[in-house]
């Protein structure tokens, strides 16, 4: 089985290396988006349905073999919106989608952190964790990913909620144990699958992986092992 993955705000197609060598359910294949990495001459996108049908142009050709999604923080809502333009397309269906660090679609963003003065936004960064302390100490490579992470913060807070039919796909939800998603927020995920929504939470806050990607393969594993690649999701 193939788990195709999408990273999270400021990430690249680099930024789950550390997973793949603890996969043995999954072929790990880290989708490149628009403005980093080997795409880092290319323009970042801004909307979520501009990135959704990029994705889906590019994973076409690929989704006729079994097939898994995984996304943390904004690569959950990307998977997420991804879902829907495949099952649009009568595409052949993930088996699993498997989301992590994100709140519910249907739960609207309170702040719009992209329009945050610098000083507040990389205090927002900071708070959230993730970024290395050798990016925080270099300008020039902060000068090079704020704007990156700012476009990334505006595809999800311009996305417009609309109620679709909820799809009969399972969805696990990873979440760390001191996040910032409530547990009503995290819940609101049931809406958008007909199966029952689950759970898990790990030690640590937004980033809980970062020093214990066994621990998330782990569960990524056990999730794939119940899936029958031949039959229905």
């Amino acid at each position: 089985m193939e788990l195709f993955a999408f990273p999270f705000a400021g990430g690249g197609e680099h930024c789950y290396r550390e997973l793949g060598p603890y996969l043995d359910k999954a072929i790990l294949k880290t989708q490149a988006i628009p403005g980093r990495g080997r795409l880092i001459g290319k323009p970042c996108l801004r909307r979520i349905d501009d990135m959704a049908d990029y994705l889906l142009a590019q994973l076409a050709p690929e989704l006729d073999r079994p097939y898994a999604l995984f996304g943390h923080s904004m690569g959950a809502f990307v998977a997420y919106m991804l879902t829907r333009k495949i099952i649009a397309q009568q595409l052949p269906q993930p088996k699993a989608l498997i989301f992590s660090g994100r709140k519910a679609p249907s739960v609207f963003e309170q702040e719009p952190k992209h329009q945050l003065p610098d000083e507040s936004f990389r205090k927002m960064l900071r708070d959230l964790g993730g970024i290395p302390d050798v990016v925080w100490q270099d300008r020039e490579l902060m000068a090079l990913f704020e704007p990156i992470i700012r476009a990334d913060f505006e595809l999800i807070e311009t996305f417009s909620y609309d109620q679709c039919r909820p799809v009969d796909i399972p969805i696990h939800l990873l979440l760390g144990e001191d996040d910032n998603v409530t547990p009503a927020e995290a819940e609101a995920w049931q809406r958008e699958t007909t199966q029952p929504l689950a759970i898990s939470y790990f030690s640590g806050g937004h980033f809980y992986f970062q020093d214990d990607w066994q621990s998330l393969a782990q569960k990524i594993n056990a999730v794939l092992s119940t899936i029958d690649a031949d039959g229905p999701a």
